[in-house]
């Protein structure tokens, strides 16, 4: 008798097999090292697509001469590297609603912008400072570029970023904004597994739909990751059931969909690569979610990899002006492979002073600052009363 109040406990109220939210299995804390490591991969991915696997005319800019010269046997498997960006956010959906648990709004809201501003702030002075005192490839842009990329907001204003990487930060952002909609409502599973379908209704019938702003927020392309991510998380926080399984399924179908559409993620004008590669390497990507989802990468727990974590997001928004200024200026003169690894390594140390000195810092500042905030609309008291009382 115990043990089917057990099971019907387990199973939910409804007995549908659903998970309960009111008493989940605790959450284990050894899988932050196998998502940092796979998180720093994705962002050395990136690096090295932007340093050797870029296309033809890109490579010829920066390093002023073409690519079959540089790195002829390899240029074609780091081109490989741009779907970096496609893990971040399939890992971003998994961290985000794992972070969001249990939190209030106003804490959700400070922990995102604590996280993702002041790097981003750092980043943009650092490019201030590289486009406009060296002869790079990004040129010299108007003012204005700069004021709207402060706010990380130049994609609906309609204005080109500073670095060609800042745009995944939009989809980001937008994740969080609809997200915040369910923090606010309070996470349980069954809203998070509703979230999931509705936004992946939502990605299939906008691109039909021709509204351009309601595209912009669904973001459909990029949607599938973050639904699976988030799939990914419920299973590992409660258990995998075939519901859980399906949202995977599907959204691993329209990743694939909206990849390898003629005129979506890809261009394919300046990429067409054999489809087979591009169908492996996503698929490996929820393969390799699903291995921590279900608990196989528990042992994995060396430190190393939660603090290269933590270089992830400085890595990713340095890399490209400041590592792509050095290949321009040296690349006619430097053994091609030589010169990109002082300039890796050397990114990396910069991206761990910055992280720990700059960044660190500034994070926690900015999070005193707005948890001693009143985060109301009620009118502030006048700061003089016997003003106030004045005609």
């Amino acid at each position: 008798m115990e043990t089917k109040r057990m099971t019907a406990a387990a199973e939910g109220a409804d007995g549908t097999g659903a998970p309960r939210a009111a008493a989940p299995p605790p959450a284990r804390r050894d899988r932050l090292a196998a998502l940092d490591g796979l998180r720093f991969l994705a962002a050395l991915s990136v690096v090295f697509f932007h340093f050797v696997g870029q296309t033809p005319w890109a490579m010829k800019e920066v390093w002023g001469r073409p690519y079959q010269s540089l790195f002829p046997g390899t240029h074609d498997f780091f081109a490989f590297g741009r779907l970096g960006v496609e893990l971040f956010f399939l890992i971003s959906g998994f961290v985000i609603c794992m972070s969001a648990w249990g939190r209030s709004p106003r804490d959700f809201f400070i922990s995102r912008v604590t996280r993702l501003y002041p790097m981003y702030w750092i980043a943009i002075a650092v490019a201030v400072c590289v486009v406009y005192t060296l002869d790079t490839p990004f040129g010299h842009p108007n003012p204005r570029v700069l004021f709207a990329n402060a706010t990380m907001l130049q994609v609906p204003l309609g204005v080109k970023s500073l670095d060609p990487v800042y745009w995944t930060l939009w989809p980001e952002l937008c994740f969080y904004l609809t997200f915040a909609v369910v923090v606010w409502k309070g996470l349980t599973y069954q809203r998070v597994v509703v979230f999931c379908g509705v936004w992946t209704v939502a990605a299939v019938l906008t691109p039909a739909a021709h509204m351009p702003l309601l595209t912009m927020v669904v973001n459909p392309a990029s949607a599938p990751y973050f639904i699976a991510g988030m799939a990914f998380y419920l299973m590992y926080r409660f258990r995998p059931t075939p519901l859980l399984w399906g949202i995977v399924g599907m959204s691993w179908l329209l990743a694939l969909h909206f990849l390898l559409a003629p005129h979506g993620r890809n261009n394919w004008a300046t990429w067409a690569p054999w489809r087979g590669w591009l169908v492996l390497e996503v698929t490996l990507f929820f393969l390799l979610i699903a291995a921590i989802a279900l608990g196989w990468t528990r042992r994995i727990r060396w430190r190393g990899l939660t603090v290269a974590g933590t270089l992830t997001f400085p890595l990713y928004l340095l890399h490209d002006i400041v590592g792509v200024s050095v290949v321009h200026r040296y690349g006619t003169r430097t053994d091609p492979w030589l010169l990109v690894g002082i300039t890796v390594a050397g990114l990396i140390v910069l991206s761990y002073l910055v992280q720990r000195f700059l960044e660190r810092p500034l994070a926690k500042a900015m999070g005193r600052s707005l948890r001693s905030a009143a985060f109301d609309l009620r009118t502030p008291r006048p700061g003089h009363p016997e003003r106030a009382r004045r005609p």
